[in-house]
């Protein structure tokens, strides 16, 4: 059975807003609003950035960001290809990552990808779960391929 027009902007309206979540997390990153980071999240959520920090519930969620700008002086992030997938009050959503840090007097540049859970409440949609998986973090002295960095051979 198809589902109604209803049901179907529903969906979309879903969504959208999970994205507009998204783009509020990398916009109060970039503009250095690490103290609101804590009401994109559920009360119970989980953040994992491996190695660097994890943390749980909002309390600590809001420590852990409120440590960045200790560690990271510069630090801007650019989202790609947010793939978002509802049902019902829960969805995921995959996306990837460039930034730009500044660390110990370095540039770092960045490449990772979020794996996200979220959850409908009502305060609207929120993040359930956050994941990162780092791809490098490398200083741009130092690159992530050594001296050569085009590898692309010429087309025959």
């Amino acid at each position: 059975m198809s589902k109604s027009l209803e049901d179907r902007i529903r969906h979309l309206e879903d969504i959208e807003e999970i994205r507009q979540l998204r783009m509020r997390y990398h916009i109060n990153t970039n503009d250095g609003h690490f103290d609101r980071m804590w009401e994109l999240f559920t009360e119970d959520a989980y953040v994992d950035f491996g190695y660097i920090s994890r943390a749980r519930g909002r309390r600590e969620i809001n420590e852990l960001f409120l440590r960045i700008p200790r560690n990271l002086p510069l630090v801007k992030q650019f989202i790609h290809n947010h793939l978002v997938e509802v049902d019902g009050d829960e969805a995921t959503g995959v996306s990837y990552l460039d930034a730009r840090y500044a660390q110990d007097g370095d540039s770092v540049m960045v490449a990772a990808r979020f794996d996200e859970i979220y959850t409908r409440t009502s305060e609207g949609w929120r993040i359930r779960q956050m994941g990162l998986e780092l791809y490098f973090s490398v200083p741009i002295t130092q690159g992530w391929a050594g001296d050569q960095l085009n590898y692309v051979k010429p087309f025959t």
